[in-house]
């Protein structure tokens, strides 16, 4: 990949941008996609759950905090 050098933000970040018919746009688009399933993370099950208790509720709740993102951990593309 070759460096780029820029003298503004706005000239970086019209750098960012790809026309229509650039060949490698499907391959940034997949890539992209791809980078989102990793990080991506649900909070929960789906749908609607009922609990005897607002304290069983909220003991659920955070087991999945606990499940799903543990304190300290980093993700990492």
């Amino acid at each position: 990949m070759p460096v780029q050098k820029f003298r503004t933000h706005e000239e970086a970040s019209i750098a960012l941008w790809r026309s229509p018919d650039d060949p490698t746009l499907p391959n940034a688009i997949r890539t992209w996609w791809a980078y989102c399933r990793l990080v991506h993370r649900e909070i929960g099950p789906r749908g609607v759950q009922k609990f005897a208790t607002i304290e069983a509720a909220n003991d659920e709740q955070r087991s999945w905090r606990h499940e799903t993102m543990p304190l300290g951990e980093v993700h990492e593309p």
